[in-house]
This record gives structure tokens, sequence and C-alpha cells, in this order.
């Protein structure tokens, strides 16, 4: 992606102010769904036509991940066949062209048992081809005679594909683990995957898993992978680096975090490595701790907190553990959002407050409300509207009123108007005509359930394929990113995976550093005044969320820095004449945009983002 948009005129920035409108007044509705191919009636009729079908390819072999639209229906239709198109299938296995044999596995994976005859051909067309199609039909079949072959080719198969082995298959990772040969990569990518896995595989990993960390545990000096010299430990740090120096206990531990509740039973060994004191290990432990809710790990990231690089990480984990932090993190808090330097600072400051929600916040979250920067204002009235403070309801809601009717920050209004429909259990009208009226979820005869995606942009670009002199050249799954950007030599890698969260990562040579982790839905990344920002967000159920991160570098270490709050999922975007920011948002809800309920309205914004991070409206003409 460039680091410059050529376009700042107001007409451009008219047009994005008409699209975003567009959109959230449901004018401009995306209407091609990926199943509507699994729905074409007229694409092939009978096993003889699909077949025909299948191998019917138009042009050179482009290389895309994707099959074209006729292979894939007909590889929808062959695979509702019966047994018997099994062995027509397999000789296709070999076909020169990579389409056909794509199509031919994806078909034999979706007959799943009526095609276990199939096993040794697709286990052949695996070794010959493992980023292919073979291993997605293998885990369709689930068939424990691939766990060899997947072994041999963990490095060399889709990620995204090992996500999905079933039930026989997925052990094979947990063996990866507890392997103490793996390499570093190995390691790194299957602590990866099974983080995505944790909440599909079965109840007796997590007992698995504390088994193999206690047992790492015990070393009376932490194994590492083979071949690791480590002759002088790194600074200590607070992000989740994993390298070839990061002892095997914080994959393990790692993964376990990917379970939360159910890992909890690993809080007593998990624990234990926050303990050992050990650089590599201690970040990780902490997250973990984090993500169990435990109360044991309030102390440690107190101690994040004072330290100003860590202090990003601190807060989300504050506002993770919510309560359990009350009250010890009350007042460090407190002081935070009254005396930070950083109005990013202040403004989580005030979010983790609302997630705490301890009455001795009150009083400083109201005087917040009309503090000197919009998005400290905005922070402070979404904390006052969250469920810990509804037992307050009565006393804050004139104050939601008045924000609705007089404050000057459009995410404040959207907060304050949030929060009253909560509530109130109904709609609330905006206080400006101009502005439209948002949708209470789940109240009403019009409610309904569609099935679509789960984060949706106007202008998404796809990574493109990146150099093979890079330093994007070598990051895995690169079709599946949705931010891919090279950092000098490092290259920033982004996964959304909407609902089901995303991460955010720096890849270099020899190290992965974890920046945001699961929680994350990074878009995209766009250069703002020579810093990379990576533009973050959820359209979803019940309605829309975004913000803007920095990403920079400090002393070797990579951090993700919290920029802005936006009103609402992230549409558009583009920089002015000036190079300043322009995003578009809306807060229409996720069924609204893929049922076309019509007459639906949602609050729709465009804003500038200044350097400084200040947010101003920017009307139809693209002036403020």
């Amino acid at each position: 992606m460039g680091r410059e948009v050529k376009s700042g005129r107001p007409r451009w920035l008219a047009g994005l102010v008409c699209a975003v409108m567009a959109l959230s007044l449901g004018c401009a509705r995306q209407t091609w769904r990926r199943d509507d191919v699994m729905t074409w009636e007229g694409c092939c009729k009978g096993a003889d036509a699909c077949l025909a079908l299948l191998q019917d390819v138009h042009g050179p072999d482009t290389g895309a991940r994707w099959l074209p639209p006729e292979q894939e229906c007909a590889a929808w239709k062959l695979g509702r066949e019966g047994e018997d198109v099994v062995p027509r299938l397999i000789p296709l296995l070999r076909h020169a062209d990579r389409r056909v044999r794509g199509g031919a596995a994806w078909a034999l994976g979706a007959l799943e048992k009526k095609a276990s005859k199939a096993v040794p051909a697709l286990l052949d067309a695996y070794e010959r081809e493992p980023d292919g199609k073979a291993l997605s039909a293998l885990s369709s079949l689930d068939d424990e005679r691939a766990a060899p072959a997947i072994l041999r080719h963990l490095l060399e198969s889709p990620m995204s594909t090992l996500e999905h082995l079933g039930p026989a298959l997925a052990p094979v990772l947990v063996e990866v683990l507890e392997n103490p040969e793996s390499s570093w990569e190995e390691l790194v990518r299957v602590r990866y995957v099974l983080a995505r896995r944790a909440s599909t595989l079965t109840e007796n990993f997590v007992p698995r898993l504390r088994t193999l960390l206690a047992r790492e545990l015990a070393e009376p000096t932490l194994r590492r992978p083979p071949g690791t010299s480590c002759p002088a430990a790194p600074a200590p740090g607070c992000e989740a680096i994993f390298d070839a120096c990061t002892p095997r206990a914080a994959y393990v531990a790692s993964v376990l975090a990917a379970y939360e509740r159910q890992g909890a039973e690993a809080a007593p060994e998990v624990l234990q490595a926050l303990q050992r004191a050990d650089v590599r290990l201690t970040p990780v432990a902490l997250q973990a701790l984090v993500a169990f809710d435990s109360p044991a790990a309030v102390s440690s990231v107190l101690q994040q907190l004072a330290v100003p690089e860590c202090r990003a990480r601190a807060l989300t984990s504050l506002a993770s553990l919510g309560p359990v932090a009350r009250p010890a993190a009350t007042e460090p808090l407190l002081r935070l959002l009254a005396t930070g330097k950083e109005r990013w600072e202040r403004a989580r400051a005030a979010e983790a407050l609302g997630r705490l929600g301890d009455p001795a916040a009150l009083k400083a979250l109201r005087q917040a409300v009309y503090e000197p920067h919009s998005e400290v204002q905005a922070a402070a009235v979404r904390a006052l509207g969250s469920y810990t403070f509804r037992a307050y309801a009565h006393e804050l809601e004139p104050l939601f009123q008045q924000v609705l009717t007089t404050h000057a920050s459009p995410v404040a209004r959207s907060h304050a108007r949030w929060a009253l429909q909560s509530l109130a259990g109904q709609e609330v009208r905006p206080a400006d005509p101009s502005e439209p009226a948002s949708v209470l979820p789940g109240r009403g005869l019009d409610w309904q359930m569609c099935q679509g995606p789960t984060s949706i942009q106007l202008y998404w670009e796809k990574p493109k394929t990146p150099s093979r002199e890079g330093p994007c050249a070598a990051v895995p799954d690169v079709d599946f990113a949705s931010v891919l950007e090279a950092m000098g030599e490092a290259c920033l890698v982004g996964r959304d995976f909407g609902e089901f969260g995303g991460t955010l990562e720096v890849h270099e040579a020899g190290r992965v550093t974890v920046l945001e982790e699961p929680h994350a839905n990074p878009l995209q990344a766009v250069w703002v005044h020579g810093t990379l920002v990576v533009v973050e967000g959820l359209a979803h159920l019940f309605g829309g969320d975004g913000r803007l991160v920095r990403v920079e570098a400090s002393e070797g270490r990579w951090r993700a820095t919290p920029w802005v709050e936006l009103p609402g999922a992230p549409l558009a975007h583009g920089l002015d004449k000036e190079g300043n920011l322009v995003v578009g948002t809306t807060d229409q809800r996720l069924d609204e945009v893929f049922c076309g309920r019509a007459g639906t309205s949602a609050p729709a914004h465009v804003l500038r983002v200044a350097g400084d991070g200040r947010l101003a409206p920017v009307g139809p003409d693209g002036r403020p």
C-alpha cells in the first residue's frame, strides 16, 4: 500500500462522504455473497456435466488461492454426488492444471466419509503440493493416516487449513509442542494455529497442555528450541516475542491463554512461569493470567503501567481484567486520567475505569466528559455508560441527555445515545436532525439474523503479493492478511477474523512480535505524516467499533499505541492534500447492511483526523 493518496480535492472528499452516507442509508449494499455460487442451478447438472465443467479452465493459471467460480461451483455439486464419483475424481488430482487439481480435492473433501478410498491419492497429492487443496480435503476426511504427512510438511502447509483439522488430526499439533526437537519456526506456527482453534478443540487439550507446561517448568534451566544460542538476555519488555530464544514453556502458555476460562485450570502453572522471571516467558505468562481473569495478574500489570513503553499494554490488560482489578487499580488509573501526558493514556484510563466499575471513579469520569481533548471526553462518556455503572443510571441519565444535545464530539454523542438506548430499551433520536438515528439491536419485529461477513469496508485493498526480496516475502498465508506492510527490514502483518478476533504482528528475520491478540480487528494500514497507522474496527450485530493504532519501534522493540477512538466501524479512508487522515465510519447494524431492511438509517460520520489526533467532522462539500 502506498504511503500517500494523491488526492485531496474537495471532489474526492465529497465522493467519500457520499459513499459512506449511501452505505449507511442502505443505498450501496453488497449484493453478492460467497455462497451464491453454490446456488447456481445452471452451472452444471449431473456428474458428467460437472466433471466436464471442473476441467473447463480458461486462460493461464494465475496462481490465485481461490478457485474460479466455475470450478468452485462444479466441485460443490460433485461433493453432493454419491461415492460412485470418487474413482472419477482421483485421477484429476494429477491434472496438469492447478485449478482442476484443487477442484477435485475440494469435491473429495465435500464428500467426506464417502471419499475414504481417496485418502492414499490425497496423501500423494499432499506430498507433491503441500500448499495445495489436498490438505483441506484430508482435514475434512479427518483420517489419522494423514498425521505423519502433516508433521513432515508443517511449515509448507497453509495455516488456515491447519486450523480446521478434525478431532482425529488436531492432536498432531500438540505433539509438535511436546516434541523437544521442534524448531522455533514450527513452534511459532503451531502456537498460532492452536490459539485460533481453542474454541473448538476437544476438552482433553487443556489438561494435556497443562501437564506439558508443568513438565517444562520442572526443568532447572528452561528449555529452548534446539540449536539455540542466547549468550545475552534481551532487555525486559511487555510484548510477546517468539524466536529461537523463547522458552518452550512460553509457546505452551500462549496456547493456554487462548482458552481463557477453560485455560484458567492452568493458572497455578502459569503463575509459576511468571515467577521464573525469564524476559521471554514473563510477558506471555502475564498475558495468560490476564486472559484467565486472575487476580494474581493485577500487581504485575500495575508495575507495567508505571513503565511508559508498556503503558498501552497495561491499560488493555486492566480493561480486560475489569472488576478483578478493583480496588487496587482504581487510584493509579484515576491519577493517569488526571495527569497523563498523552491524551490516549487518559482516554484508555477512562475506558479501563469504566470496566472496573468502581464508584470512586464516578466523579472524575463525569468531569472528564468536558475535558479539553475530544477522545478523553468520548472515552469518559462510554465508561459511564458501561454496564458496571448501571446501578447509578438515574444519576447519569441527565448527563447523557446533555451530551446528546450539546456536546461537540460526534463520538461522545454516539456513546451517549447508545447509553440512553440501553437504559430506555428503545431507539433514541439524535438531537441534530442532520444526524441519522441509530437502531437499538434486539428490539422489535424487524430484527432478523442474516449470514454474512462480520467486518465490512467500502475500500478494501487486499495486500498485493509481496516481493520475493522484501521483508514480507516469507510471511505465511499472505492471502489471508488484511494488513501487509513493509517497515524497513520488518513486515507488519494483520489478520482479521471479524467477531472471532484477530492478530497484529511484526515479522522479522528470526522473530515474531505479537502486538495485539486475540481481540483485534486490523483492517488496513496507512502512512500518516510518516507514522504507520493501522485502521481497526468491526461492524457487528450491535453497531460498530473502530479505532486508529500507531505502530512504532523503540530501542529495537515494537509496540502498538492507541491513537484515536472512532465513532463506529471504519468504512473508508484517504489522505487529504495536507496529509491528514480522513475516515468514514458508521454505527449501522450488520444485519441491516446484509438483510437490506428498507427505510433503516444509522449514524454515518466522515471525520478528519489532525496530526494531534483531534477529530473534526467533514461536510458533504469536503469542508468542516
